[in-house]
């Protein structure tokens, strides 16, 4: 994947990546992160012999653009000949580094999938400079690339821009301060990542189902699309049967909730449909696994459901976990792997530094802080925190590609799917206290809760009389961090309060975490526990959560703490 720092660090690559896994898990294949935040198709031919061909790929997508086109050269007051001149020289000079580069990729026979490029809000009501007409002329670039380039390099074309133009507009009808981009009006946000992956998958002819399955109420299969059913069973208003997918429902992430409502994913893309006909008139519950996922009604059912987006299916949950290993996967290249790339792609423009050597590199890096800082420069703040990324971290780079490799190897395991047992029948009054989603564990079971990406220790749990224990060690000036999170969907009514029956070893600290409404908020930070049962309670300052996060770790490292774990007895977590 080639690209500026709309790949280098954001997320429409690894939200394909995820749509693949979970869509084809017998399927696996690799992807590598060259994007290189600032960089253009001129920069991608210079480093193409040492960051690019050596991965041997079979298949680049190349999406830039966005750095090519000169966006200093537009805005107000800059239409004059020599401005158009600049302009267009940039768009030239684009197209002729694209052919180049194109041409070094048919050289080592990898195959091209070209990106049109993301958009540069030039119509939203935004605080930052509007250099209009940057959007217009990555149009160009696209479009270009797709009549020229596309046909002489047998090349694939997925357009971003034009869809994505077209989209904002939309969008910006009622509002003209939303965006599908960022306030700097270049770098999309999540819900832009995830609509520059839907287009990407719709070009790609991406299949919509995920499986698709009907049966009658006497228990007579009709229909097994992407999976198998076997012991079918229907009898007095219930049916039951056993259905092992081939795939994964996508779990659409929270922050692009929204995003996915603009366009038709679901139908297109996300299709898990349960079909039931012939049940007399009434409402029934679904279940799965003996948990009740949802009630429909006969009506709803033979007309079928899409189970893609319940988050309370075993399914949904198991491509929950895939989404997190996702999650770091991404972020090892994102934040580290493709920061150093960048700095040795940047600092060889000085050909007295030695982009090899770790120590000339650190001195030269020191330096360019230390130069910017001096002159107060707008860029001191992000070469800071760059230099420190590489410092820091360059000398564990094989450490840091052994860790991509496993959870590589870990994601495609998870994502393999396992076989589930159905039961549809009558609704019962407890179904309805269970979907409501006022309870949100009994600890009956240790089920459907996950490690935090930042867990960083290795704890035991086990269950007995619907207490959940969780032991963990503690280690001497070092912050051990311990987490675990539930998907829920619970609305949130006037007064609700989050309630957590626990026991902990004595000043053992907790918190929690949820999603309100698409954003994380902590709503329970760091209180020491008494050593005896209690129940801890906090307000939810939103309408809808749709996860929990359980904070078992410690504020700082400093801490002092008598033994060498810490136990927290989970008993009941609840909304009332």
């Amino acid at each position: 994947m080639i690209g500026d720092s709309i790949t280098h660090g954001r997320r429409y690559h690894s939200f394909i990546y995820l749509f693949y896994a979970t869509r084809f898990p017998q399927s696996r294949f690799e992807t590598v992160n060259c994007g290189i935040s600032g960089d253009s198709a001129g920069g991608a031919v210079r480093r193409f012999e040492w960051d690019i061909a050596p991965h041997k790929p079979t298949v680049a997508t190349i999406m830039l653009g966005m750095n090519d086109v000169g966006r200093g050269n537009y805005g107000v007051g800059k239409a004059g000949p020599e401005h158009v001149k600049r302009q267009q020289g940039s768009i030239d000079g684009h197209i002729a580094n694209m052919r180049t580069l194109s041409e070094r990729l048919h050289a080592i026979d990898c195959d091209v999938i070209y990106l049109t490029p993301s958009i540069y809000d030039q119509t939203a009501d935004l605080e930052r400079e509007n250099n209009l007409g940057v959007n217009d002329a990555l149009g160009t670039c696209g479009r270009r690339v797709a009549t020229e380039l596309a046909p002489r390099f047998a090349a694939g074309v997925a357009d971003l821009h034009g869809p994505m133009t077209e989209l904002n507009a939309g969008y910006q009808k009622q509002d003209r301060t939303k965006t599908l981009v960022g306030p700097d009006r270049v770098h999309p946000g999540d819900p832009g990542q995830f609509l520059m992956a839907y287009w990407f998958l719709r070009a790609q002819q991406v299949p919509a189902t995920v499986a698709e399955f009907a049966i009658d109420a006497k228990g007579k299969v009709l229909r097994a699309e992407n999976c198998r059913l076997t012991d079918a069973h229907g009898q007095d208003g219930t049916v039951s049967f056993t259905c092992l997918e081939n795939a994964l429902p996508f779990p659409v992430p929270d922050a692009a909730r929204e995003a996915a409502e603009l366009v038709p994913f679901a139908d297109e893309m996300n299709r898990e449909i349960l079909t039931v006909t012939g049940f007399p008139a009434g409402d029934y519950t679904v279940l799965i696994d003996d948990t009740a996922v949802c009630v429909a009604t006969a009506s709803e059912l033979a007309n079928g459901l899409n189970l893609a987006g319940n988050d309370r299916t075993p399914m949904y949950r198991q491509a929950a976990k895939v989404a997190d290993l996702n999650e770091q996967r991404h972020a090892i290249p994102a934040r580290k792997l493709r920061t150093f790339a960048a700095q040795k792609h940047f600092m060889g423009r000085d050909k007295t530094v030695d982009t090899d050597n770790y120590d000339a590199m650190k001195a030269a890096l020191e330096a360019r802080v230390a130069e910017l800082k001096e002159k107060r420069h707008s860029l001191y703040g992000y070469m800071r925190g760059q230099a420190a990324v590489y410092i820091e971290h360059k000398p564990h780079e094989q450490e840091l590609l052994t860790d991509l490799e496993r959870l590589t190897d870990e994601l495609w395991a998870a994502s393999r799917p396992v076989a589930h047992r159905f039961l549809i029948r009558r609704v019962t009054d407890a179904d309805m206290a269970i979907l409501s989603g006022r309870l949100i564990d009994d600890f009956t079971e240790f089920s459907g809760w996950t490690h935090t990406s930042w867990t960083d220790i290795a704890d035991t749990v086990s269950c007995q009389d619907g207490v959940a224990a969780i032991t963990m060690p503690r280690n001497a000036e070092k912050r051990d961090m311990l987490g675990y999170s539930k998907v829920c969907s619970v609305t949130i009514e006037e007064d609700d309060q989050l309630h957590v029956r626990l026991r902990a070893s004595k000043d053992a600290e907790f918190g929690v975490e949820v999603s309100l409404d698409g954003k994380l908020r902590r709503v329970l930070n760091y209180v020491k526990t008494s050593g005896d049962w209690q129940t801890l309670t906090c307000k939810l300052p939103g309408k809808r959560a749709t996860h929990i996060t359980l904070i078992l770790a410690e504020s700082q490292p400093s801490v002092p703490w008598t033994g060498e774990t810490a136990t927290f007895e989970l008993d009941t977590i609840w909304i009332e």
